[in-house]
This record gives structure tokens, sequence and C-alpha cells, in this order.
């Protein structure tokens, strides 16, 4: 039987639940869940919260959604279960400096990939993006979706995975503080870097979509720096 959820920190509280399911046996690999509306009247939430959950299990590789067949656990649910679990306390144990030191090492690796793998209607999907002059209004959740779709692009489903919970941290942090005041031409500028990064990748270009991502996060990690920096001298002031 799914037990009914308390109205308490729900998604981490159905993540938990449903993981449990798959490790006690009670949902295997392989078989189809109930529909999203089903799901959530069964663990009595709110489609929301429903849809959020179900999209976490999937990126990491504990659920699989196809057309035409539904969402099913996958084949690799236990070794899935324990990676997310490994993501979470990454997550949970490291500072922003950490996680932008590690998005450093990874990330030009993603782009390269990409720009090796990207298929003919990701290519499509990137050049729409970016087609209109849209700099003024390049917004945080803009950034957030480019990394996660270049991630997705590289097909290397390890480090989409690091990447996506390094993501997630930052935007439960101070990191989404930086931007608030940010000024149009810096708005301006970070469009176009991220938009220099997509041309690289749509050409195929792996080495220059390395070294302009690598570029791009380390201008980042400058102005995290500067901001610390401003920041401890107003305390100490």
């Amino acid at each position: 039987m799914i037990p009914k959820m308390k109205k308490v920190n729900l998604s981490t509280q159905l993540i938990e639940t449903i993981t449990g399911l798959i490790e006690s046996g009670e949902w295997a690999p392989g078989i189809k869940l109930p529909n999203e509306i089903e799901l959530a009247a069964s663990f009595n939430v709110s489609r929301n919260i429903m849809r959020e959950s179900l999209k976490i299990l999937e990126n990491f590789g504990i659920l699989e959604s196809r057309a035409g067949i539904g969402t099913t656990i996958s084949q690799t649910a236990m070794s899935s279960i324990y990676n997310m679990r490994f993501f979470n306390q990454l997550k949970n144990d490291s500072s922003i400096e950490l996680i932008m030191e590690t998005r450093l090492t990874i990330e030009p690796a993603l782009a390269a990939y990409a720009a090796k793998r990207i298929s003919d209607e990701e290519c499509e999907q990137l050049r729409r993006k970016f087609s209109a002059p849209t700099d003024g209004n390049f917004t945080r959740r803009d950034d957030f979706d480019f990394h996660i779709f270049v991630s997705k692009c590289s097909r290397s489903t390890i480090m989409e995975n690091l990447l996506f919970t390094m993501l997630s941290q930052l935007r439960n942090s101070e990191y989404t503080q930086f931007d608030v005041h940010a000024d149009s031409q810096a708005v301006a500028s970070s469009y176009r870097s991220h938009k220099g990064i997509a041309e690289a990748i749509v050409s195929h270009d792996a080495e220059a979509a390395r070294a302009l991502m690598a570029a791009h996060l380390k201008t980042r990690m400058e102005v995290i720096s500067s901001s610390y920096s401003v920041e401890v001298h107003r305390k100490i002031k």
C-alpha cells in the first residue's frame, strides 16, 4: 500500500518514499507507473509536487519517461538511487566557491562533448534560443537552462547529473543574489558569452566550445570573488 504523505517537505518526503518503494522491491525495475494525476492522488500531494519529484527522479536516472509508453522504473534504478544520495551529500556539503571550481573542471569538457555529439534538432533549438536580440532579458533561469541543455547534448550522463545537482544547489544559495543588482551591460555581456558558446557548439567546434565555456566560468568566478570581498568589507565597516 502506498502511504499518504504529510504536508511538510513534501518533495523530499515523496522522493524518499518512492526510492524506498523501489529499494524494498515493491516497485521493481521495468514496471510502469500510474499517470501523474493518479500518482498525485495516491500520495495525497499536488500535481506540481508530483511533477517536480518525478522530474528529479528522472534526471537521476531512477525513472524513465518515454513518449507513448509513460514513466517506468529504470533498470539501473538501484545504482541511480545511490548516485542521487551521493550527489545530495555533495550538494549539502559544498560551498559556492567549491561548486564553481568543480564546474570549471567539468563544464568545458561537457561543452566540447556537446559540440561533437549534438543532434541536428538540438542545434536548431540553440539557434532559436539566440536568434532574437534578447540580451537585455537573459535571466538566471535562462542561464540555468542553457547549462543543463549543453550537458544533455554532451551525452555524458554522470557529469550531467553532477552538474544538475550543483546548479540546483547554487539556485538555493546566496549565488542568486549576485545578479540582483546587475546592470543592463552585465546582463548583455552574459547573454553574449552564452551565445558565443552556443555558436561554437552548433558549429561542432569542440575546442572553441571548451575555451569559451572555461572563459565564461572564470569570469563568473571573478564576479563571485569580487562580490564576497565587497560584502566582507561592508560587514567590517
